[in-house]
């Protein structure tokens, strides 16, 4: 049998199907093809060797922002998915009903990257972001919103907002706002992704209000709005919440992740349910830089590796509805694949305070398949930086 990729003796990790060890891959017509200890008396047109590396589904970043040329922090999309290992990304609400056909016409129909949009409850998403797309009320189109997840249902997976109350507004305002972007979700048969920060309301109220499958996002950033309380613990509720099926997302983004919280959750069995990054053009170059830099923070954090690509992949497929399709290597699925170098050291991580801490190791892309095929390109040395 002639494959089109064969991967050779990478150390597969699967969490899909619960499976680590040493495996080959072969990928045929842009699918899984056969997985073995060992495919004996195959070829391919294409050979990776991947011994010493890791090989995990593709990475999903559940929280990128790609409106690129429209939306002032909008980065290119592919350039993203060799150096990160991803190969579907989720832009989350860069577009609102007026201008996401424009984002799809623009970016994720031109891109070879898959790209799935969330549609923000600002009919202009977030195009004038800094001045607080929602203070204005005539901005939030409820019914647009709808319209645009019934149009657009291969790309349109949900509804996004920003609840800080310098986007939404205080008192009575936010909350309607707020209220305005779960009824979307819910006319829609979707789910809502909910960007925390200085909230008008707490997050027990808010989490009221949430049902399975809606997301929290920087789920461990600072300041007011948090998962813990000033004793730092979390809050009941959210815990309550996470066990019913609401998503907590990192998003770590500038200035949505904090090493304490973050601490403080896992140490009390509240790790996050997915990893993303939120990247966009201020923190491309640090603190974030991409998806492998990001898990490397929580394996610093102790978070197992399994886990950490469980995270990272196979959890996103589930949360975009995608699982059996996205996020494995199961024979039959989609042929997306990250070949990652895990490199040991000393390596300095910053989270979005601008505080330092060394981790001793560090995942770098070292080569990504999208839909069977290699994408040129790797993550570099970019984001190593070596303590003195």
């Amino acid at each position: 049998m002639t494959y089109d990729l064969l991967i050779q003796q990478g150390e597969v990790i699967d969490p899909s199907q619960s499976l680590r060890g040493i495996r080959d891959i072969a990928v045929h017509h842009g699918r899984i093809a056969a997985v073995g200890e060992r495919l004996e008396g195959v070829s391919a047109r294409e050979t990776i060797d991947a011994r010493g590396l890791l090989v995990t589904p593709g990475l999903i970043d559940l929280h990128v922002h790609v409106y690129s040329g429209h939306m002032p922090l909008g980065l290119d999309p592919d350039p993203l998915c060799p150096a990160g290992g991803v190969t579907t990304m989720l832009d989350a609400g860069s577009a609102g009903s007026s201008n996401f056909e424009g984002f799809r016409r623009d970016i994720i129909d031109r891109s070879a990257t898959r790209i799935l949009g969330l549609v923000n409850l600002c009919r202009v998403g977030l195009v004038a972001a800094s001045l607080g797309e929602l203070l204005d009320r005539r901005y939030a189109d409820r019914a647009g919103v709808v319209e645009t997840l019934r149009r657009h249902p291969d790309v349109a997976v949900g509804v996004k907002i920003r609840a800080g109350k310098h986007i939404i507004g205080e008192g009575e305002q936010g909350w309607w706002n707020f209220k305005e972007a779960v009824a979307a979700a819910r006319e829609a048969g979707s789910w809502l992704m909910v960007h925390i920060g200085e909230c008008p309301m707490t997050l027990p109220e808010m989490v009221e209000h949430l049902q399975p499958g809606d997301c929290i996002t920087h789920c461990f950033k600072g300041g007011s709005t948090r998962v813990t309380d000033d004793a730092g613990r979390i809050h009941p509720e959210l815990v309550a919440a996470a066990k019913a099926g609401v998503v907590f997302d990192i998003g770590h983004g500038y200035g949505s992740f904090n090493w304490e919280v973050a601490e403080q959750a896992i140490e009390q069995g509240f790790p996050p349910t997915t990893i993303s990054t939120d990247l966009h053009t201020m923190n491309i170059n640090g603190p974030v830089y991409d998806m492998p830099t990001t898990m490397s923070k929580f394996l610093m954090l102790g978070v197992p590796l399994d886990d950490v690509v469980r995270m990272s992949s196979t959890r996103p497929a589930e949360v975009l509805g995608r699982a059996g399709e996205l996020g494995t290597l199961a024979v039959g699925s989609i042929a997306d694949i990250a070949i990652l170098e895990r490199r040991e050291g000393a390596f300095v991580f910053t989270d979005s305070y601008r505080r330092n801490r060394i981790g001793r190791e560090l995942l770098v892309a070292a080569a990504t398949v999208r839909s069977g095929r290699i994408v040129p390109g790797g993550g570099g040395l970019r984001m190593r930086r070596l303590p003195d």
